[in-house]
């Protein structure tokens, strides 16, 4: 008995750290999409953001699983568009401007349903 309460309670701290752990590379992937759509916005064109674009894409592909693994289908929707907008940018189609105001477009919508705080004090919701 003391075996099998202890085994739940190893799983249950593993599941706790592996939560925690998450939110700890969701919140670097966060701070990392300012200075990449910077990037981005000051390159000379399609091409020359190419790299930034491609990376930006990735990002936003970890966030969507993220949320998948939360069961948020508005967080899910809202960082597909802004990966498909990246990959526009990345092979070159579409106008970089509207794609950009596009992955800015889905920013706000997710931060305020599934952030709390204030700057310097986000939280997860």
């Amino acid at each position: 008995m003391r075996k099998a309460c202890f085994l739940i309670f190893l799983s249950l701290v593993s599941g706790i750290l592996a939560f925690a752990q998450d939110d700890a590379q969701y919140q670097a992937w966060m701070k990392s999409i300012p200075p990449t759509l910077g990037a981005i916005r000051n390159a000379a064109d399609n091409a020359a953001a190419t790299g930034d674009a491609t990376k930006l894409a990735d990002t936003f592909d970890n966030v969507t699983a993220f949320w998948k693994a939360r069961n948020a289908d508005d967080a899910v929707k809202l960082a597909q568009t802004a990966a498909e907008a990246a990959r526009a940018i990345a092979s070159g189609s579409g106008e970089k401007a509207a794609n950009l105001q596009k992955i800015q477009g889905t920013c706000g919508g997710c931060h305020s349903v599934h952030r709390e705080g204030s700057a310097g004090n986000y939280k997860i919701k």
